[in-house]
């Protein structure tokens, strides 16, 4: 099913764009004054203000949810054991690439738990790169797990602190929950398709799911709005939500996190995934 889902009109739908135009550098400059404590207008105009509610307390969650299981890697990593911490590193993963939808919202702490190393004028070599993807490198590729401890130590921190900025409510109004979700399920195809999402651990398959997963439950409080004004786009991002995920479904084995190594899947089976990715995201 060839479905292609029109920004404009799924924000129209919903009445987003009543609020005005929002893009990028707009929430961008947004972001920067809240930093000298000016109000959000779009956030006191926002009528969508429990649906919002609702997407903060499933990430709030989801945040709970990340931080033992990031305990849990320091832990491993600590312990000397590569393969265990192969293990938690895996099954740590999920929990931020779902909250990774309302990174704008939050950007030093998007940075600190899950930026590569392109983020960084220096790379990998930055002495501000650290995070998942510093750990990633450290255990896969390097197997140095003495190196590796302080960062993760860091990202315990970091997590947090994350579970902080998600309590300031003051930060999230729905138009950016709307552009976080666009820009996210774009990134998918566009960027992080090309594996350099998991570079060393090969595990960019769960990746995928766990950013389709964020992008539906914010989408989801807003269902019910959406399909009583405009029930076709609704059905068209539920749709292309469910193929998206099935597209992904089969190198999973039930009661594990872990997908199967991406590098082994062909051009053809890459190639599905694409093209489901671009019919979810939002142009």
């Amino acid at each position: 099913m060839n479905i292609k889902l029109n920004r404009r009109r799924l924000l129209k739908g919903v009445g987003i764009v009543s609020l005005g135009a929002v893009t990028v550098s707009q929430l961008k400059h947004s972001a920067q004054a809240q930093k000298t404590n000016q109000p959000r207008l779009l956030a006191q105009a926002d009528k969508y203000a429990a649906q919002v509610d609702a997407g903060l307390t499933y990430f709030q969650d989801q945040a709970t949810k990340q931080l033992p299981l990031v305990e849990a890697l320091e832990a491993a990593i600590a312990s000397g054991d590569l393969e265990a911490a192969k293990t938690t590193y895996v099954e740590s993963r999920p929990p931020y690439e779902q909250i990774e939808v309302l990174a704008l919202n939050f950007e030093a702490s998007d940075r600190d738990i899950d930026a590569r190393p392109y983020a960084f004028d220096h790379g990998e070599l930055d002495k501000a790169f650290k995070g998942f993807h510093r750990i990633e490198a450290l255990i896969y590729r390097d197997g140095d797990l003495k190196t590796a401890l302080p960062y993760a130590q860091g990202l315990v921190a970091s997590i947090k602190t994350l579970m902080t900025d998600l309590k300031a409510r003051e930060n999230f109004d729905s138009p950016s929950h709307f552009e976080g979700m666009i820009a996210l399920a774009t990134e998918i195809p566009a960027k992080k398709i090309s594996s350099e999402e998991e570079t060393w651990s090969d595990q960019s398959l769960l990746i995928f799911q766990e950013n389709w997963k964020g992008i539906y439950s914010q989408f989801e409080p807003f269902a019910a709005a959406l399909e009583s004004v405009d029930p076709a786009v609704f059905t068209e991002a539920k749709t292309a939500y469910e193929a998206a995920i099935a597209t992904v479904a089969p190198y999973f084995t039930q009661g594990q996190v872990a997908a199967q190594p991406y590098s082994g899947l062909n051009a053809t089976q890459r190639g599905e995934i694409v093209n489901a990715a671009y019919r979810f995201a939002i142009d």
